[in-house]
């Protein structure tokens, strides 16, 4: 399930500004039920509408919060793609 996620920079940056708006980082968002949840709820409007329908934002939301750890990892490694993209494309 975890691999069907991409997230896009305009997913990113919104998460980013959210963080930083709040002023904490993943880790500390993630670890928190509250802002899990807001966090899930960006993620979840950056997917496609089909991957939306299949996995609704409540259905999201709780598997964010159980797999919160493995999720950790997983959204880090992939902000680092999206900055190593936009970095080559820079060149």
């Amino acid at each position: 399930m975890i691999n069907q996620f991409d997230i896009n920079p305009y997913t990113k940056n919104q998460l980013t500004a959210y963080l930083e708006s709040k002023n904490i980082n993943l880790r500390e968002g993630m670890d928190n039920e509250e802002t899990n949840k807001e966090i899930a709820a960006i993620l979840h409007a950056g997917f496609p509408k089909m991957v939306q329908k299949i996995y609704s934002l409540a259905k999201f939301e709780k598997f964010f919060w159980e797999k919160r750890e493995l999720l950790h990892q997983h959204i880090a490694n992939r902000f680092t793609a999206i900055d190593e993209k936009a970095a080559k494309k820079g060149k």
